[in-house]
């Protein structure tokens, strides 16, 4: 992890080749951000990403798929953050992951202990800042940030693989 100030990076690669360490294969499954996607992000209120193509890393052991990664981006106050997504193959949140953080204020988000209130959400469940995932003083517009980009990334993953 490199820190400069408020700022810090993962590499992405770190993070995959971490979160996918206990899986025998990776298979990447590329998804264009196309009109259905646009047409499920805006029913359900969410950002669109800044991806034309967003890639999900699906790990399985023998023919077994044991979770889903993906790494994406959503506009903090005015950078972008950086994240990573692990899902279940039930659809749920195993892990968050800040990779990039680039705003002088809101760097709590990357706590993990914060980023534990995540596990365990799915498509369907609220994710609101302040009710379902705890505000943090001084990071509220992070906070709702990431909570904005793990729904997405949930959403996105039912769209697709139907959980």
């Amino acid at each position: 992890m490199i820190l400069l100030s408020s700022t810090w990076f993962v590499h992405p690669d770190s993070a995959l080749k971490r979160v996918l360490s206990d899986v025998e294969r990776v298979e990447t499954v590329k998804v264009k951000v196309n009109d259905r996607v646009k047409r499920v992000l805006k029913k359900h209120r969410l950002p669109m990403p800044s991806r034309k193509v967003l890639i999900f890393y699906r790990g399985y052991r023998g023919d077994t798929l044991i979770k889903t990664a993906l790494v994406d981006d959503i506009k903090g106050k005015h950078l972008p953050i950086t994240f990573m997504v692990v899902i279940s193959p039930e659809g749920r949140v195993m892990e968050v992951e800040i990779l990039a953080y680039r705003e002088e204020y809101g760097y709590q988000i990357g706590n993990r202990r914060f980023l534990k209130n995540f596990r365990g959400k799915g498509a369907d469940d609220p994710i609101k800042p302040g009710k379902d995932v705890p505000n943090i003083a001084g990071a509220t517009i992070s906070v709702r940030s990431i909570s904005l980009g793990v729904k997405r990334a949930l959403i996105i993953y039912r769209e697709v693989f139907g959980r």
